[in-house]
Parts: C-alpha cells; sequence; structure tokens
C-alpha cells in the first residue's frame, strides 16, 4: 500500500512539473516594412513608334515591324538596366461590312460596303490584347511591343460576339458579312 501511495504521489509531482505555467509572453508590435518598390513602368508605346519612325497615314494597310534596344529608346524602358532586345508591331487594317450575310460570287465596290466606323474593337495578338476604337473610315491601329517577332502570330478582331482570326502580315482591308453591321 505504502508502495501504491508513493507511486500515485510521484504521478503527481510529475504532472505538477509538466503543466503549462501561466506566463504572459510579450509580443513585439508589428511595424509594417515599406514593400520595395517594384519596377511597374508605363511603355509609352507611341512615344516609341515616333522614335522608331514608324508613324504612317490611317489608310496604309498592313503590319510594320521594328526591332529596338530598350535601353537606346527608354520611354518607359530603363535606359541603363535590363537592356534586350524588344519589336514594336504595328498594325494598320480597315473594318468594313457587306450588305449581305452568306458567300458571294460578285466583286465588292465601295458602294456595297459600309465602314465599321467608330466601333470598338477588342484584339488578341499572342499574349498581348486590347481594345481600340475605328476611326469614321473604318481604320483602326494596333501597336503592341513585345520581346519576339508578332507578324506571323494570329490576330483575333472581336465587335460584340463576332470575331475574326488572321495572322497579322496578312491583315488589311477586311469585308465582314451583314451581321457585323448590327453589332453594337
Amino acid at each position: 500500500m505504502r508502495l501504491y501511495i508513493f507511486t500515485l504521489f510521484v504521478l503527481f509531482l510529475a504532472a505538477c512539473s509538466t503543466s503549462p505555467k501561466n506566463e504572459t509572453v510579450e509580443i513585439p508590435p508589428v511595424v509594417p516594412t515599406a514593400a520595395p518598390e517594384e519596377a511597374v513602368s508605363s511603355i509609352d508605346v507611341q512615344a516609341i513608334q515616333r522614335h522608331l519612325g514608324m508613324e504612317r497615314a490611317s489608310d496604309t494597310l498592313g503590319v510594320s515591324e521594328k526591332a529596338f534596344n530598350t535601353c537606346d529608346v527608354g520611354y518607359g524602358f530603363s535606359r541603363a538596366q535590363n537592356c534586350h532586345r524588344e519589336f514594336l508591331t504595328v498594325v494598320h487594317f480597315r473594318l468594313l461590312c457587306r450588305d449581305s450575310v452568306g458567300t458571294i460570287s460578285n466583286i465588292l465596290t465601295e458602294m456595297d460596303t459600309t465602314p465599321l466606323a467608330g466601333r470598338s474593337v477588342k484584339w488578341n495578338l499572342k499574349k498581348n490584347s486590347g481594345i481600340i476604337a475605328t476611326d469614321g473610315l473604318g481604320y483602326g491601329q494596333i501597336l503592341v511591343v513585345s520581346p519576339q517577332s508578332l507578324r506571323k502570330e494570329r490576330l483575333r478582331l472581336a465587335i460584340g460576339s463576332e470575331f475574326l482570326y488572321m495572322r497579322a502580315n496578312e491583315i488589311t482591308k477586311v469585308i465582314t458579312p451583314q451581321n457585323w453591321c448590327s453589332q453594337y
């Protein structure tokens, strides 16, 4: 019996010695540190277009492209860090719609088409995308700065639910079916 009481006493002492103690631990206040400023700069694509001499009339249709060194141009690129080659791709196109649907066999003239004027056009070219507005005669311009040539990549143009795909170097004047005329 003594051994039994002695064993209980030892267990009791052991249990008390391992129980958590009510200590107050002072937690230092969290001091917000200033996050390092991210190198988010906006690239002035139109200034790069002027700098590279790639401005042209809106009715000069098709694609033009020029490679440039980012440190040589600036306009949002650092002139001293991360120098590399980029491409400026400029796509000029005109969107017109015809008054018929389906396949036609006759040659269309300006009298048979209507410019898609002042229309909001969503575009995608490789991993680049944006929204532009056509002018009063249906002309549009897409400017893209990219690390590789986009000349032969697929370009998607969409107005509302209607869309088309063409290679960037093949697009000039596009005559769409009548259902493009009524998209808003």
